[in-house]
Parts: C-alpha cells; structure tokens; sequence
C-alpha cells in the first residue's frame, strides 16, 4: 500500500512518497524552496490560504492584514488552548494542522498522480513531560491528519527515524545517540546499531523537551529586546495608589514566535489599548506604541526573523546589531555574545538535562556512545554544540543531514 512519510516540523516540513513496490521518492513542495516546505500559513480572507514561501509573500503583499501563523506545532500539547479566531470563525488547533497537513497532501496527489490514504506521521520522542498532555497532542494530530484525508495514520518518532536513516548508511555494530535539535522540540534517541532488520529492542533511550529554537530566540526577544516594546511597562489605574507591571503571561506571548499572533485577539488587544492610556512616563507610553504597532500590524514574523539572523550572527561575532524598522516604528539594540550566553544558559542546561534521560533509562554512560550524530537546524548552535563537545568529545559528534535525516528515516519506517 502506498504511503506518505511526513514530517510536520515546527519550522519546516516535508513529504516523502513511498510506494506499493517500496520506491523511496521526495516530493516538492514548494515552488522556492523545493523540497522543503516552511510550516507557515497565511489567510488575508476567508476561505484563502498560502503556505511556506507563499504565506511571506503573500503577507507582504497584503501589507499584514488577515492571520499569519507559524510554529502552530507548539500548541499541540496546550490543554488551554482552544482555538483562535479566524475571519469570525473560532479554528481549533487540530483545524489549523488540518490546513497545513491537507495542503501538503493535495500537492503531494498531484505530484504523484495518486489519493494517498495512509501517512506515516512524525512525532517528538516527547510533546511534553505531562503524560496526558503528550497524549493530547498526538491525539490532536491523529484528528488532524484524519480531517486532512487519511485513514490509516501511523506515528513513528523523530529521532527514531532519524536514527534508521543513518543506520541505513552504517553497518558497523555501535552505540550512538541521536540528537535532533529542530525549532520546537530537543530530542534524543540513544540506539544500538548492527547488521541486519531493525528492532525495536534497539532503542535503549529515549527522551526529549518542548525547548529548542524558538525558545532560544525567544530569550533573545525577551532579555534584549522586549523592553522596546513594553515589557517593563509600568501604569497606575484611574483611582488607585498601585502601580502595576506589564502582565507577565503577556510577555510570555511577545517571547514567543507561536504565540506572539495572539496578541491580536480581541480580549487582549482591547486590553493593551486600555493600560496604554495609563502609563507612568513617555517613555512606557512610546514603547507601548511600538507594541501596539507590532500586534496590530501582525509584525511577530518579520520581527522573529530578524531575531533569528542575530542569533545567527553572534556566532561568528562578539556582538551583534538587531535593527527593525517598520513606518514608526524603529528598533536598535546592540547584544553581545558573553550576555546573550549568559541569558540562554539555562535554557541549553534544560536540555542537556533531558538528553542525560536517556542514560538514566539505558544504565549506560556517554562515555559508552560511539557517535553522537546531530541533526537538526538548531543542532550548529554554537552553546549546544559546545557543551555536547564537554559531555562527550569532539570526535565523536557527527552532522547528518540536517533538515531531511526525519523524513528519510519515516520512509524507511514505512518499509518495515
């Protein structure tokens, strides 16, 4: 039976066709990018969509208006979350997905001339440390991928099928962690690898965490660069003595790339617009401003991807310029590296914490791994890579194929 080996990824997508006399063929996706397909959407009216490539174009196009999503992997696993208005229309998460998921699915049957009915669905090794919130999440996508047009979905974990796609390049008999460092999740796989069939005996770790790109960008957002746009905001309400901060679950949001879309939501806009009226100086007023400016004009993607590029930067520099500029609003701030290290610690320390699960759960040690082979597009982060190098050693990180390992591996998953 024919099959598409998908992996839904929180920045990036792709989709592999696997066929009834076991053809392992990628499919394009995208008219820019080809093969990878950016997990964006875009609607600037009702019952109209762009995805990837199309979705930035088109939002520049259209000058902001209507909803731009990304990252919307990340509510899977939010019991709280029930949905977000869309042209008056209230979509709920698995809906969302299903959009995505569906138009992956419709250029794929063109691609292949075929109405392809079975998937096999990429899955973190965790959507969260909560039991039942992982099994919210994964059942949220089996709903999603069932409104998209299947009905024989299969879910297989990424780092497992990371795994099998570079055991399909080794024979050699060894110990290897996988590590798979993407845009929403950290996860890790330690797996033993020999000649012949793969068993699921051969997993004797697995772990993972909701921390990975995003958040590191959104450390970013929050420590150097959210103060622009209100963060330490203080207002004092008509009648009352107490000054009051910028609510904390609303920074939250600004932090993060998912969730920064939301702020556009009636309840919440109405109330940025409300506290603005109120603020103690010029200055909390003016960076309100610029908030206000970034929540109405829907800049949460464009402001991230500059994020992004400094992040990006500070790798190979001492210090970076993050610059935004859009009508009135006009953002500089200068981080260096040694800070925004400092900041993200932490959070990398967070993550390091769940690979080390693995061992916990195999009884082995890193110093038993043969190789640790990276994956990813947060895999070259200088910080991980660095600590990786101390747990481990450097001879023995590998990079594999960053983006593609996942839906390889799926494929071959489907073969067995």
């Amino acid at each position: 039976m024919s099959s598409y080996a998908v992996d839904f990824g929180t920045s990036n997508s792709l989709l592999t066709y696997v066929s009834d006399d076991r053809r392992i063929v990628p499919v394009p996706l995208d008219p820019v990018s080809g093969k990878v397909l950016r997990s964006l959407l875009y609607t600037p009216e009702k019952n109209t969509w762009f995805f990837g490539s199309e979705a930035i174009s088109e939002y520049v196009h259209h000058e902001g208006e209507g909803r731009f999503f990304r990252s919307i992997k990340k509510f899977l696993p939010e019991p709280g979350y029930t949905g977000t208005s869309v042209h008056n229309r209230n979509l709920g998460i698995s809906e969302l997905v299903a959009t995505f998921l569906g138009e992956m699915k419709k250029r794929a049957d063109a691609y292949t001339g075929e109405s392809i009915e079975r998937i096999i669905l990429g899955r973190p090794a965790l959507y969260s440390l909560n039991k039942e919130q992982d099994e919210l999440a994964q059942s949220r996508m089996q709903k999603a991928a069932e409104i998209a047009g299947y009905k024989d979905i299969v879910f297989c974990p990424e780092p497992i099928a990371a795994g099998l796609d570079y055991m399909s390049a080794e024979q050699k008999e060894k110990i290897v962690l996988i590590a798979d460092f993407g845009g929403g999740t950290s996860d890790f796989t330690l797996m033993k690898f020999k000649q012949g069939q793969y068993s699921r005996d051969d997993i004797l770790g697995l772990s993972g965490v909701f921390i990975a790109g995003d958040v590191i960008d959104g450390v970013m957002m929050r420590d150097f660069i959210s103060p622009h746009f209100g963060s330490l905001f203080e207002y004092q309400l008509p009648g009352s003595t107490n000054v009051l901060q910028f609510p904390r679950n609303l920074l939250k949001k600004i932090c993060s790339p998912a969730h920064i879309t939301h702020l556009r939501e009636k309840d919440t806009w109405e109330f940025l617009q409300q506290i603005n009226k109120f603020g103690l100086s010029d200055e909390d007023k003016r960076r309100m401003k610029n908030l206000l400016i970034l929540v109405e004009s829907q800049l949460g993607f464009p402001l991230f991807h500059e994020i992004e590029k400094t992040k990006i930067t500070l790798g190979a520099a001492p210090e970076s310029l993050f610059h935004y500029q859009f009508l009135d609003l006009d953002v500089e701030q200068t981080v260096k590296d040694s800070d925004f290290q400092n900041s993200v610690r932490p959070t990398i320390d967070e993550v390091m914490m769940s690979m080390m699960d693995v061992f916990r759960q195999s009884g082995l040690s890193p110093i038993d791994v043969d190789e640790v082979v990276l994956t990813g597009g947060t895999s070259q982060f200088p910080l991980i890579r660095e600590e990786l190098k101390k747990i481990f050693g450097e001879g023995k990180l590998l990079t594999h194929d960053i983006y593609q390992s996942v839906v390889n591996g799926l494929a071959k998953f489907a073969l067995t």
